[in-house]
């Protein structure tokens, strides 16, 4: 679903230090301290109250404190698993319901810092404020995250925010309470907006009158990928996620998200049989070759994306969907013949240049899916596409591997996916 775009986001993040190592410092006496607790719940359900109806969307719970506070906090259910996107973001309506209070970041200027993100199903737009964010026993401490200004509380988009497609920043919009962005990458942006001649369209300083003006910001100031800001665990994650029972959908999938990759005896890869795709150090993609068309990591990119709902790719031979809920931009794919299996093969980039070779299947659902469900695997769609995502569909029955850009966990070093 969101990703740093080809073209409009091909950025390249600052260096950041390597991952800290559990257990590296000398121990004065007595037994070694617990493990920390790393390990969170993931759940595929039909979403929020305020956009139940939702299909292949992981989602998990998130503590939110106003930064040092012990009393401002909330958990935020329903914010939406993203292996495809950098940052939290978080819909300010559903803070001030939790009566969480964030104050937005300033500029050199004195001016507010506002965001606008691209995503496949259009833009989200809002201030950028500092959070405590919590989840399992990890902890990052006065992290970048976005407010989705859902109520237009603050100053209104630019014209540039919304040009290629809608505002989804209400919940009904996005279909969840928020995103958690836990992809390859620090920052959602990185040193492109820092120091571009001519700043993005991307971050913007708006001034008390609501006058936005696109502007370069630190790296400290972007939005950020909270598992990097952890103290420890802050390496990668890993989405574990079931089967599915029902081939025709499941009502609901619990799965696990685990913080670290090779730092606790709980998240140790296997010592055979992972496959690791580097992905590129400035899209965060990686190769593929689907039918006669080559996916590269710095034009047509390819990735892992649990924030898609289903395979996403171009094929103008597959129908797509015509009625019903089925139908949207880019619509999902109804073959004639189903199931209709495709054939993938990808390829890492770097010295983590894994090959694998992927086959799934492709059904029908406007006939075989059961109404109610919120879990399907053989979901695809995408007609138009520049992309290929293997999206949700493609997590289940895995275990998932994403590695943060330069750091090390094992014998590998971010970015990369494993599966």
């Amino acid at each position: 679903m969101p990703m740093r775009l080809h073209l409009q986001i091909t950025l390249i993040s600052a260096a950041t230090l390597l991952a800290a190592c559990i257990g590296n410092k000398s121990n004065s006496g007595g037994a070694p301290p617990p493990p920390t607790l790393n390990t969170m719940t993931v759940t595929v359900d039909t979403g929020p109250t305020a956009a139940t109806g939702q299909i292949n969307h992981a989602y998990v719970t998130v503590k939110v404190c106003a930064p040092g506070s012990t009393t401002q906090c909330a958990n935020i259910d329903h914010v939406r698993l993203d292996t495809g996107s950098y940052g939290l973001r978080l819909v300010g309506s559903v803070l001030a319901a939790a009566k969480v209070t964030l104050t937005p970041e300033k500029d050199a200027q004195g001016q507010a810092i506002e965001e606008c993100v691209g995503f496949i199903g259009g833009q989200t737009w809002g201030p950028v404020a500092l959070a405590d964010v919590s989840m399992a026993g990890e902890v990052a401490a006065k992290v970048p995250v976005q407010i989705m200004d859902d109520a237009a509380t603050g100053a209104p988009p630019p014209a540039a925010c919304g040009a290629a497609g809608n505002l989804i920043n209400a919940v009904s919009g996005f279909g969840a309470n928020g995103l958690l962005g836990v992809g390859v990458f620090i920052e959602d942006c990185g040193s492109q907006c820092v120091n571009a001649a001519t700043p993005l369209n991307w971050y913007y300083g708006c001034t008390a009158a609501g006058v936005c003006t696109a502007e370069n910001v630190a790296l400290a100031n972007q939005v950020t990928n909270p598992v990097a800001m952890f103290a420890a665990d802050n390496n990668g994650v890993i989405v574990s996620m079931p089967n599915l029972i029902n081939a025709n959908g499941d009502v609901s999938v619990t799965g696990t998200l685990t913080f670290g990759i090779a730092t606790q005896a709980d998240n140790a890869p296997p010592v055979a049989g992972l496959t690791v795709l580097g992905a590129d150090t400035q899209t965060g993609y990686f190769n593929a070759k689907y039918s006669s068309t080559t996916y590269t990591s710095g034009a047509l990119p390819a990735m892992l994306d649990s924030g898609t709902d289903s395979y996403h790719f171009d094929d103008p031979n597959i129908p797509a969907c015509s009625t019903g809920l089925l139908v949207f931009v880019g619509g999902y794919y109804c073959p004639v013949t189903a199931p209709q299996t495709a054939t993938v093969v990808n390829t890492g980039v770097g010295v983590n240049n894994g090959t694998s070779t992927i086959t799934f299947a492709m059904a029908d659902p406007s006939i075989t899916f059961t109404p109610g469900a919120a879990a399907f695997i053989d979901l695809a769609g995408g007609h138009g596409s520049l992309l290929f995502l293997y999206g949700m569909p493609y997590f289940y029955g895995k275990k998932i591997y994403i590695g943060i850009e330069q750091r090390v966990s094992g014998s590998y070093t971010g970015p990369y996916y494993a599966h």
